[in-house]
């Protein structure tokens, strides 16, 4: 009798060690925060609309939304036109553009879609000289590629107390001179980026 007490003992102590090793495991709870971060490095060539950041906040009874997100913009450009002699003036265009949207629980935060970065390159040749013996055409090719980051705040006021939902969205506009080289070509791009969203009460 006194072993099998003995035995119980010993194995009551095992499991309660057991249990105080353990870790501890916790919900999947979003916690009482004023601030959220998250950050992204891929590069995302002509973004389509995607998700490219999000994140999740707990709000007050009375709280907003205060939503900042930067990020690197890269645009390239290419356009090509040709000019003969005597002949009108030709033209050549490249559009490159990213904008943003971000989104509370799905609606659209204020002030909506943003343009973070947008290039319209337009060039133009004539050649109506009529005392230079050329037969030939004249061709103007040219390219731009440039990058730079850029930031903004969007806003989404009375979200009620609860866990929200943000997602930022990205979607680009490119636009290419069919007579341009495929190679480099005209593109937009996506970079690093960051996604920060406060609670704000505004007074």
């Amino acid at each position: 009798m006194v072993q099998a007490k003995k035995a119980f003992v010993v194995s009551l102590l095992a499991v309660v060690g057991m249990l105080w090793a353990a870790p501890t495991a916790h919900a999947q709870n979003v916690a009482s925060q004023m601030a959220y971060f998250g950050a992204g490095t891929t590069e995302i060539l002509n973004p389509n609309g995607g998700v490219v950041l999000s994140g999740y906040m707990k709000t007050s009874s009375v709280g907003d939304l205060l939503i900042g997100f930067s990020m690197e913009c890269a645009l390239w450009t290419s356009t090509s036109t040709t000019a003969t002699k005597g002949g009108g003036r030709t033209t050549s265009t490249a559009r490159a553009a990213v904008n943003v949207t971000a989104y509370v629980d799905g609606v659209a935060a204020e002030p909506g879609q943003v343009v973070y970065c947008d290039r319209q390159q337009t060039v133009g040749l004539q050649f109506s000289s009529l005392t230079v013996e050329v037969t030939d055409a004249i061709a103007l090719d040219l390219f731009l590629k440039t990058k730079n980051a850029n930031h903004f705040n969007f806003y989404r006021n009375n979200v009620g107390s609860g866990v929200h939902y943000v997602e930022i969205k990205v979607d680009s506009i490119v636009s290419s001179d069919p007579n341009a080289p495929v190679d480099p070509g005209t593109r937009a791009v996506a970079g690093k980026r960051s996604l920060v969203i406060e609670e704000y009460n505004n007074p």
